[in-house]
């Protein structure tokens, strides 16, 4: 501490980590000067869908039994189709490169599509039938989605009217997305 002509070391072992998100400015930027004082390591999205799928699959299943939810069965379908709707979002284009989209303002991480699916099983273990369904995920997908209730919104709706509602076998994920708000 320079002002008061003091060092101090850190005990061995000592690490302090902090993130960040590049679109995800949030109400402040992070000055410089503190930007200097850290190792900047860029993480990359998983280059592919399978890859996303199973990161946000094996995390989602630890965090489960770390926090004693019961196992849920069949939760794959879920866990894609949130990977599906975040990297859309992320990437302004349909998988299949037909439909664009508009992106919203926030980063839509794969470290959010964990929360939202992690939120997802607590609700069904506990206020559901035990299966992940897209009722259990609807309203933790649209609030990682809309951050700035008009802008956000807006590129929400459309994604659900433009690409969700027609896209086969959504129509459940489609109702409870249009039912959360």
């Amino acid at each position: 501490m320079p002002e008061l002509g003091v060092e101090v070391q850190a005990a061995k072992g000592f690490t302090l980590i902090a993130t960040a998100n590049d679109r995800d400015r949030g109400v402040n930027e992070l000055s410089s000067a503190l930007r200097r004082r850290f190792n900047t390591v860029v993480l990359p999205l998983p280059a592919t869908a399978d890859d996303e799928v199973r990161i946000v699959s094996d995390r989602v299943a630890s965090l489960g039994r770390a926090l004693e939810l019961p196992e849920l069965p069949a939760a794959a379908e879920e866990i894609r189709r949130v990977v599906t709707v975040f990297r859309e979002l992320r990437s302004g284009v349909t998988e299949d490169g037909r439909t664009k989209v508009k992106q919203p303002s926030g980063t839509l991480s794969t470290a959010e599509a964990i929360s939202v699916l992690t939120h997802g099983t607590a609700m069904a273990a506990h206020f559901g039938d035990g299966t992940l369904r897209a009722r259990d995920v609807a309203a933790s997908i649209r609030g990682a989605v809309v951050k700035d209730p008009v802008s956000d919104g807006v590129a929400w709706t459309e994604y659900l009217e433009s690409v969700v509602r027609e896209r086969p076998g959504w129509q459940d994920f489609y109702r409870a997305a249009r039912d959360a708000g």
